[in-house]
């Protein structure tokens, strides 16, 4: 029994040595699993152009008047533009420049007192949210209006607005804004000057490019 003891402590002992210094298994890495790329964020950036439609309203007003402003017919307003907007981040700025036409926009009561068109040079800064841009707008309008048979004025002034645009497609930009010009100028049928108030909300479309 004494014999047996000290070899069976011996014989464990060499065992463990055995295990303990034997080849480890180690378990295979994961294979890799496939993920999507994510998708890449809307480029705002770059020149763009397009064509507009839309509904114009506003008011006429002379200086010396001490009565309310007439309203104009509600008329139809179409319009092309270009532009070109540049991205820093979600911030978008840029410059445009529009012609617009209207039709059937009178001094209410004045078949002979039209608003015929007007140039709309632009700033817009907005803020990019993937495929939409929520932006706003402040510039400079050049206005025309017939008060008669060749008798036509420019009147001139501050324009505002707001807008947003989505991007349809890679190049296809659709819109809506809202602009209002406030015109001044010194009419050729009368010494005072005159106000002009031409608002539009128009449809616009158009391609990046």
């Amino acid at each position: 029994m004494k014999a047996f003891f000290p070899a069976f402590v011996t014989s464990l002992c060499l065992a463990q040595v055995a295990v303990a210094g034997g080849p480890t298994a180690v378990a295979d890495d994961p294979a890799p699993v496939a993920t999507s790329a994510p998708a890449a964020a809307t480029d705002w950036s770059g020149f763009y152009g397009g064509l507009s439609f839309g509904r114009t309203s506003g008011d006429f007003d002379l200086s010396f008047v001490p009565t309310p402003p007439v309203d104009l017919d509600d008329g139809t307003a179409t319009g092309l533009h270009v532009g070109y907007l540049r991205q820093n981040g979600s911030l978008v700025f840029g410059g445009e420049i529009a012609l617009t036409s209207f039709n059937d926009t009178f001094v209410t009561g004045f078949t002979c007192c039209e608003v015929n068109n007007s140039i709309d040079l632009k700033g817009r800064v907005g803020l990019a949210m993937n495929r939409a841009l929520i932006y706003g707008v402040l510039g400079y309008s050049l206005g025309s209006y017939t008060s008669g048979p060749g008798d036509e004025w420019n009147p001139k002034g501050p324009s505002f607005g707001l807008g947003v645009d989505v991007m349809a497609t890679e190049r296809l930009i659709v819109g809506l804004e809202y602009l209002s010009r406030d015109l001044t100028g010194d009419a050729s049928f009368t010494v005072q000057e005159t106000f002009l108030d031409v608002e539009t909300l128009s449809l616009r479309v158009g391609l990046k490019f």
